[in-house]
């Protein structure tokens, strides 16, 4: 027979003319042979001293001869292999071994140890077949997993040699470019997909970290293969293998939605959100910076203040829609064409100011303050009817060699306003800034000496 064993148990492997299965190992007279040198043969197993107080030579089984050779395992670093197991042979009556037998035993062992060998390395490949088998699974996973998140990131990778003649893109890249995946693309043609004015930071970014190693990472204004417009964040760093740089590797993120989400918060943040002019704050700014450039260039500005008289009564006798009509067709008017190069605002609920700065407006500002509040003050067609309307306006102008502050101007123009609204003959009024010399003021109750008293100041 053959019999095996683990740390704790024996078992039959292979038998002829025996039923023995298993048992625990303290009860095996089959491995008394393995930690035996060489075979171990008994023809009188009562005799021999290792055999000779074993149950099954005490007992009634009566085992009269035993012949029997470990079988190793493959050897350690050592050198030293390891007795999985025995093939021996048992008789219940008196048997002689000769030398015959104690040659076929070694021959058995020698079989056996060769088999399992034979086996190990057989589990060994099987084992590794099933690991490499896991490992390329774990890998197509971990691609899936990554192409998931490439599109749901909107990004990709790319890797581009040192050389320029080999750029490789990942299919979220190749999707970004909406191009097949695989097509081939020169590093020039890539370049191309950019808008024209941000092809030279991206030649010059990647040059740059080709010769210095430095990294770089900003965004630009990008136009698929399909013609969409996009906005792309553009990463890239330099690869190092073995101490040496080899190749430039980033990634292509298409940032068009967040990029729009910020323009639009910024576009809320600075402006109306009825009637789109700037707000407050943005006409602050505008204006600080305004003033400080008209100072130094010496350049005349004039500040309009608006206000939409009947705006009120608009809201109470026709309702919130026809007011928010008035205000809508104001702004429109402040963007005309005409007033081109001019900057208007909303301040408040019923006004807006306007920044001029060209010089044919300021040349003839009542008659272009006339135009200007006569467009205002035109009844608007709500619901089949025509609303009544009226506008105030309260100019102020700094002159050149003037040096009044922001808010210096806006507090002249609104007494400006406030006069015009006292006088109900009069749809506009001008005050002259301080610092600008001794000057007339002007409204439009007598056109000719309004145009007169703006020319003398």
């Amino acid at each position: 027979m053959v019999r095996l064993r683990n740390w704790s148990h024996q078992w039959t492997s292979a038998q002829y003319g025996t039923t023995g299965l298993g048992c625990l190992l303290e009860q095996s007279i089959a491995l008394t042979a393995a930690d035996h040198a060489g075979p171990l043969i008994a023809s009188d197993a009562a005799k021999h001293p290792l055999l000779r107080d074993h149950p099954l030579v005490t007992s009634g089984a009566k085992v009269h001869s035993f012949a029997g050779i470990a079988a190793f395992a493959e050897a350690d670093e050592s050198g030293l292999g390891e007795a999985v197991g025995v093939i021996c042979a048992l008789s219940h009556e008196r048997r002689e071994f000769g030398p015959q037998a104690t040659a076929l035993l070694e021959s058995f062992a020698e079989l056996m140890a060769s088999l399992y060998a034979q086996h190990i390395d057989l589990y060994r490949h099987a084992h590794a077949s099933k690991a490499l088998e896991e490992d390329v699974e774990t890998t197509r996973r971990l691609q899936r997993q990554f192409r998931q998140a490439e599109r749901m990131a909107a990004i990709g990778s790319w890797r581009l040699s040192f050389d320029g003649n080999q750029i490789s893109w990942s299919e979220g890249v190749y999707a970004i470019h909406e191009l097949p995946v695989g097509e081939e693309v020169p590093f020039a043609d890539a370049v191309d997909f950019f808008a024209p004015a941000d092809r030279a930071t991206v030649r010059t970014s990647i040059e740059r970290a080709m010769e210095t190693g430095e990294s770089y990472d900003f965004e630009a204004d990008f136009v698929g293969a399909k013609g969409t417009h996009k906005r792309v964040r553009v990463s890239g760093e330099v690869e190092i293998v073995h101490g040496q740089p080899t190749a430039l590797v980033g990634v292509l993120q298409d940032v068009s939605d967040k990029h729009k989400l910020i323009q639009e918060l910024e576009y809320r943040a600075q402006n109306d959100a009825l009637t789109g002019l700037a707000n407050r704050d943005r006409f602050t700014e505008k204006l600080a910076h305004v003033v400080r450039s008209t100072i130094e260039s010496r350049a005349p500005l004039g500040v309009v203040l608006i206000d939409l008289d009947d705006l009120q009564s608009v809201n109470d006798n026709a309702g919130r829609a026809a007011a928010d009509a008035l205000l809508c067709r104001a702004s429109a008017i402040l963007r005309s064409n005409w007033l081109m190069g001019s900057f208007a605002a909303r301040l408040s609920e019923n006004q807006m100011v306007l920044l001029l700065q060209n010089d044919q407006h300021l040349t003839d500002l009542p008659s272009l303050l006339d135009r200007l509040a006569g467009e205002l003050a035109a009844p608007i067609e709500y619901n089949g009817k025509a609303v009544p309307t009226g506008a105030s306006l309260g100019a102020t102008l700094l002159h050149e060699g003037g040096a009044c502050s922001g808010n210096e101007l806006l507090e002249h123009a609104d007494r400006a306003l406030y006069t015009a609204k006292r006088n109900r003959d009069a749809r506009f009024h001008i005050a002259c800034a301080l610092a600008c010399g001794d000057c007339e003021v002007s409204d439009n109750q007598d056109e000719p000496n309004a145009h007169r008293a703006f020319r003398a100041a």
